[in-house]
């Protein structure tokens, strides 16, 4: 089901005042793109298509509140899922996850995982540091980090619904990287990052295109692109913004619980 949801455009410092609750067609991604597993469509969806897809791939966790039994079970599971999907590229495994309830207020850390609310403003996690015309690197996300500056990096992002029944409140919108004008992204540090790196946020834009999946399930999980340090069309990275968003109608419905996972690819 479409709905119309009221983004929230976060305002970064010096720059531009938060446009809060942009009233934005939200796009029932189910119903039209099947579930994806091929490998060479997969990559061509991820790096040079709309940046995310949608991939059934249940999982062996029975408690997703047990920091241990997700680090011993899901994390093997999730790097096999992004090794698939990019079969060419070195994926490197993780230490860490992200568990997220409408409960959590502020973002925090407890034995290596990040518990935080779910994040009603558009976004994308990893940036680059532009030079002051905007038309080149200055230092990249992957050299910040320290990671190989030779090699091609990509970064993706792997979102999983863990409620017993369908998701009903606070779906995960991405928005379509082709739609994205350069132009609107703004580049500014990570507010929740440990180490200080750029992140995307941007400006309201009607030409951009946004979309979610609906009913999604714990055996489902949508995966887009967060980062790539060498796009193949030789120009500034333009990453799959996304949000949570309030659907019409949810209030009441069982609350979102979610957890994500983030990996970095080398090629």
């Amino acid at each position: 089901m479409d709905f119309t949801g009221h983004l929230n455009y976060s305002g970064v410092s010096g720059d531009t005042e938060p446009e809060l609750g942009v009233e934005t067609d939200i796009h029932d991604a189910r119903t039209e793109r099947t579930n994806q597993r091929t490998s060479v469509h997969s990559r061509e969806l991820l790096l040079n298509g709309p940046g995310f897809l949608l991939i059934t791939a249940p999982s062996k966790v029975s408690d997703w509140t047990d920091i241990n039994e997700v680090a011993h079970t899901y994390y093997a599971e999730t790097q096999a899922l992004a090794q698939s999907l990019l079969p060419s590229f070195d994926v490197s495994p993780i230490t860490s996850h992200t568990y997220r309830t409408e409960d959590i207020k502020e973002h925090h850390w407890i034995e290596g995982v990040q518990y935080g609310p779910c994040a009603e403003f558009v976004h994308n996690d990893y940036a680059d540091f532009l030079t002051p015309d905007r038309q080149d690197i200055a230092k990249s996300f992957a050299e910040v980090m320290g990671m190989p500056t030779n090699r091609r990096v990509i970064g993706i992002n792997i979102w999983r619904s863990v409620t017993e029944t369908p998701l009903e409140r606070f779906p995960l919108a991405v928005c379509d990287r082709k739609s994205i004008d350069p132009e609107d992204l703004v580049y500014e540090l990570n507010r929740n990052a440990p180490k200080p790196f750029n992140a995307h946020y941007c400006r309201p834009n009607s030409g951009q295109h946004w979309h979610y999946f609906s009913d999604m399930n714990k055996d489902e999980v949508l995966v887009f692109t967060t980062y790539d340090s060498k796009p193949d069309d030789g120009k500034l990275f333009r990453p799959t913004l996304h949000t949570a968003v309030d659907m019409p109608g949810s209030k009441g419905k069982t609350p979102r619980v979610s957890v994500e996972v983030r990996f970095f690819a080398y090629q």
